[in-house]
């Protein structure tokens, strides 16, 4: 088996080290073909670190991660490729298990999970959204009939082992306005053209995160772009599983929600910390007129 290394950046140079380290060390490299990084203008020591670790630099030929991971997918030469985000820590385990995972039958992707490392009620959050989805939970029959609530769980760009082929079968990385939801979009594409992405949440890389204020950002510019992505998935003929007013009654019990989480959890922060990512959410949603 041989395969190609991607990774889009941008102003990456506080995660990068300890990141291209660890991918070094997880992924053989007698495997490896072609380690590319696609920049998207950086304005810091990104480049250079890349360089220095061995990566080949590309620039960005559009503006965010859809146009850079199909920047990246043009110069891949091998059968299979994997693709990683600059703040992504990778599970020591991750290659070998993805290596058996893109073998199964009609498999196109493959990838692990990956939780925040910071704040710890983020990281509590995450796996428990995990574990909800996996039926670990008294509540969780419940959720049997949010298929594609879970169909999206664990689907991510930044730890991904592909099948080139089904890729570019699947019409390539989805071409969307947004810099988030291309990994949801893809799972759909690929889905359409009759691949299965396997997520195995037994395989945890860690999330190098900054603090609150900065995910709180993200929860409401992710809200900005829903909108967009939703549209896409649309487009190729799948429901969205869920809607303005699905929103707003998440925002409504999230006070409630985050105690009952904290209890399960033990993390009493969660309490607090999940109405504002709900908050945040829904306020970015609005911006963008809320319509899914």
């Amino acid at each position: 088996m041989k395969l190609d290394l991607v990774m889009w950046t941008y102003n990456g140079e506080r995660t990068l080290n300890p990141v291209l380290q660890q991918i070094n060390r997880v992924v053989p490299r007698s495997l490896v073909g072609q380690k590319l990084i696609v920049d998207d203008g950086s304005t810091d020591q990104t480049t250079a670190i890349a360089k220095c670790r061995g990566w080949k630099v590309i620039h960005n030929e559009g503006k965010g991660i859809s146009d850079g991971a199909n920047t990246a997918l043009k110069h891949v030469r091998a059968d299979y490729f994997a693709s990683f985000e600059q703040d992504l820590l990778l599970s020591p385990y991750w290659f070998s298990r993805m290596q058996q995972l893109i073998e199964t039958e009609q498999v196109g992707a493959c990838s692990g999970v990956r939780f925040a490392d910071r704040p710890l009620a983020v990281h509590h959050l995450q796996q428990y959204v995990m574990h909800k989805y996996r039926g670990e939970y008294a509540l969780s029959p419940w959720l049997k009939s949010r298929r594609w609530s879970a169909f999206t769980l664990g689907k991510s760009l930044d730890n991904t082992l592909y099948r080139t082929g089904a890729v570019l079968e699947a019409g390539g990385f989805p071409c969307t306005h947004t810099n988030v939801g291309i990994d949801t979009a893809l799972a759909y594409a690929l889905d359409r053209a009759g691949y299965r992405w396997l997520v195995d949440c037994n395989i945890q890389s860690i999330h190098l995160r900054e603090n609150l204020r900065h995910e709180l950002k993200h929860q409401e510019w992710y809200g900005s772009q829903l909108p967009s992505v939703w549209r896409y998935v649309h487009s190729l003929g799948y429901p969205s599983y869920m809607g303005r007013w699905s929103v707003v009654w998440r925002l409504f019990n999230s006070p409630l929600t985050g105690i009952f989480v904290a209890l399960k959890t033990k993390e009493p922060s969660v309490a607090v910390v999940h109405p504002l990512m709900r908050l945040y959410f829904t306020k970015g949603l609005l911006k963008a007129g809320g319509k899914l």
